[in-house]
């Protein structure tokens, strides 16, 4: 075995009590498992209660999103057929237009009308009312 030259043995020697000390305090300062888990928990808690704000900001219109423009054109309700197939019900400046979508064109299937107005309860109402003698 070969001895370590003495500057070697010096410089560990004047480690020794620096690194004694640190593992000393490291073992006292350790939390235990209560303390890591409830560490954990505040974590989980604060960003769990900063998604919600940020979720309550977007719905009160404060939101750094895009929103949908308002235009002349909106999609009322879409109904697949099949693979690459569907119909869409459009509503363009009051009238309502029934298209049909395939992955190659786009057909013109009827114009049905003036767009209602009113909600669905209301046109019943109203059509049973027409419909009574």
């Amino acid at each position: 075995m070969t001895l370590m030259p003495a500057r070697l043995m010096s410089l560990l020697f004047l480690l020794y009590p620096t690194t004694a000390r640190a593992a000393e305090t490291a073992e006292v300062a350790a939390p235990g498992v209560l303390g890591s888990g409830l560490r954990l928990l505040a974590g989980l808690l604060l960003v769990v209660g900063l998604l919600l704000l940020f979720y309550a900001l977007t719905r009160r219109g404060l939101s750094w999103l895009p929103k949908p423009r308002a235009g002349a054109i909106h999609i009322r309700e879409m109904r697949p057929l099949g693979p690459k197939k569907s119909l869409c019900l459009v509503e363009v400046r009051g009238r309502e237009l029934l298209l049909g979508l395939s992955a190659d064109r786009i057909e013109l299937l009827c114009q049905l009308g003036d767009a209602p107005q009113e909600n669905f309860d209301t046109a019943l109402q109203t059509s049973l009312k027409e419909s009574q003698p």
